[in-house]
């Protein structure tokens, strides 16, 4: 075999065994990335079951691999966030039920990563929602290790998260209330998502929370059950009025105040979780029907219970509570009149027939 044809055959099985070289390397290199996350959720765990509508979530994120995170509740993008720190985190508003929700990482308008969840939200305002599914289940932030986000989170409370003090006083005052409240209260950071509905409740107002949560239950930060037990600590005129009466609306004697309104804030006056007729028809289906008072007794046509100016109440519209107190009463079916019977009620408005 000649000099020429020797060369040829090393230098043959150098490049086949460079080529091997490279492949397995860039073989390992991409195993290296397939193992390393863009992202992780620290929080929630899957399938969480919340009580109210707002959900909290921590990611740790790759800076070098992220450079933008996407947020989808059940398909419908809600969120586009620029990560600049290793920890995001962010708040969702969900509705009652079963949401889907899936974070996606982007690099270089790429997906680089994406992860599914589903969250439930229990309602006590329908039978559809009250009952929490096969594989879901309730979890205490703060009862779990958050050690993590104490490096940006204060976790424990301080003397500033008891204010006595007046939201009107807030009011009248001209000044940056998202700094006083960051500044004041260590909740304010993480939860200040529950205060953004335009009616607040007047604790949460003030981010005043431990007026309300107990720093020293078995499950931290929990509520005295039931409701009444913590909102009549407050409503203290309200107590003493219903409890003189002869009648009470079911929540109620239940006492449960929450079932109708949130304890932090809502798109409805009185803080109530829908405005007065759907609150009302959520439960008492059969009223909705539009032959209420009439319908079902003596006419075909029905009265009208909304869509109207009410005749007794001036600037407000026609609902339930224009006929029943929502709470208590003396008088029969909650009337919110000193009448015995239907045709008193009537009168009330149509005093001329």
């Amino acid at each position: 075999m000649n000099e020429r044809k020797i060369e040829r055959i090393q230098l043959f099985l150098v490049i086949a065994a460079l080529s091997v070289f490279f492949s397995f390397n860039h073989f390992s290199v991409l195993n290296a990335w397939a193992d390393q996350k863009a992202f992780t959720v620290n929080y929630p765990p899957d399938n969480k079951v919340i009580e109210y509508d707002v959900i909290g979530f921590s990611l740790r994120v790759d800076l070098k691999a992220v450079d933008l995170i996407k947020v989808n509740v059940d398909r419908r993008e809600i969120l586009s966030i620029v990560p600049d720190i290793e920890h995001e985190c962010f708040s969702l508003i969900l509705t009652p039920g079963k949401s889907k929700v899936e974070i996606i990482a982007m690099k270089n308008n790429e997906k680089v990563e994406n992860v599914l969840m589903q969250v439930f939200r229990r309602s006590d305002l329908s039978k559809r929602y009250m009952k929490i599914p096969d594989g879901f289940k309730k979890d205490a932030f703060h009862m779990a290790d958050t050690s993590g986000c104490a490096e940006c989170h204060k976790l424990k409370p301080v003397e500033y998260d008891k204010k006595p003090i007046n939201p009107k006083s807030f009011a009248a005052q001209n000044f940056d209330k998202e700094k006083i409240f960051a500044s004041t209260s260590t909740c304010y950071s993480c939860h200040k998502k529950i205060t953004s509905r335009p009616y607040v409740h007047g604790p949460a107002a003030v981010w005043s929370c431990l007026s309300c949560h107990e720093t020293e239950s078995e499950q931290m930060y929990a509520v005295l059950k039931p409701d009444t037990e913590m909102c009549y600590k407050c409503h203290v005129e309200q107590k003493e009025y219903w409890s003189g009466q002869k009648y009470a609306h079911g929540p109620v004697t239940m006492g449960r105040c929450t079932i109708c309104h949130s304890p932090h804030s809502a798109d409805n006056a009185f803080n109530l979780f829908k405005s007065t007729w759907l609150l009302c028809t959520n439960c008492h289906v059969e009223k909705g029907s539009g032959k209420h008072v009439l319908g079902d007794s003596f006419s075909t046509e029905g009265h009208p219970t909304r869509n109207r100016k009410d005749p007794l109440r001036e600037g407000k519209e026609l609902s339930c509570a224009s006929c029943h107190e929502p709470h208590a009463s003396n008088f029969p079916h909650l009337w919110a009149f000193d009448v015995n019977d239907l045709f008193e009620l009537c009168r009330k408005c149509h005093y001329d027939k």
